[in-house]
């Protein structure tokens, strides 16, 4: 195993000092600084690479998603690891307890009678119940909600709500 240090390939980690231990693992801290400060703005990014030719940043470029894609496989097993643990945890609490899945889904005990409930629905329309003709215009009402100003000042005037039925 060879490690780099001020572009020199090291062959052996007991053959450096500990000055250059600290040193390697200081700039190792400054890469991941200078990385973190490029996926905060465009301008440290900019900054960054200013250095650098096009050539030089599409391979940068490359080997950064290659390292995102490595990350996120390995996150997606740690979560999967995580959820199998989870189940064999649940499965050996339930053959302890007794429980089978059909108990938790509720799959066992029927409710109601099967059939879906039905009645009117939101929105219909309702068929007029009282028809009025005032001054040419018909008016019709349903019979709910707050009575209309031509069927009150009709019941004023002496007639009845029974003259108006369609």
């Amino acid at each position: 195993m060879f490690y780099i240090f001020k572009y020199k390939f090291i062959l052996n980690l007991d053959k450096i000092t500990l000055r250059q231990k600290r040193q390697i693992r200081f700039s190792f801290m400054n890469e991941g600084i200078v990385l973190k400060s490029i996926a905060k703005s465009k301008a440290a990014a900019n900054r960054a690479v200013k250095s650098l030719d096009i050539q030089q940043l599409e391979r940068a470029l490359a080997n950064l998603t290659a390292a995102a894609e490595t990350i996120k496989e390995r996150e997606s097993l740690r979560a999967q690891r995580k959820k199998e643990v989870a189940v064999r945890k649940l499965k050996s609490m339930m053959d302890d307890l007794g429980i089978s899945a059909a108990d938790i889904t509720g799959a066992s005990k029927p409710k109601g009678n099967g059939k879906r409930a039905t009645g009117p629905k939101k929105g219909n329309k309702v068929a007029p119940k009282y028809k009025i003709t005032v001054d040419g215009v018909t008016h019709q009402w349903t019979g709910r909600g707050r009575t209309p100003v031509v069927f009150k000042s009709h019941v004023e005037n002496g007639g009845s709500l029974d003259d108006c039925l369609i």
